[in-house]
């Protein structure tokens, strides 16, 4: 079965609890990380997302990021990122 999660549209450490939350709860093999309304994203969520997407894959579990705003765009670009290579641990080097 494949979990669909929306994030919220600002992504600040006010947020990384109830994430983190979210994301760990999730033991299906497939989640999409819908990004459409971001409009924030802080570091701390975004070591929320990475530590989730590594940890799925280390555990043979996909993980899509989908629809991500031009604003989260370009926020993953100043953290050198971009939606296609986020969900690709091995490519984070």
């Amino acid at each position: 079965m494949t979990v669909h999660v929306q994030l919220h549209d600002r992504l600040d450490y006010q947020s990384v609890p109830p994430l983190l939350s979210e994301l760990k709860a999730i033991e299906d093999d497939e989640i999409v990380i819908d990004a459409g309304q971001v409009r924030h994203l802080g570091a701390l969520s975004l070591q929320v997302l990475l530590s989730t997407i590594k940890s799925r894959h280390e555990a043979g579990k996909s993980t899509q990021f989908t629809n991500a705003s031009d604003s989260c765009v370009d926020m993953l670009g100043l953290f050198g990122f971009t939606p296609e290579n986020l969900t690709e641990p091995e490519t984070w080097t």
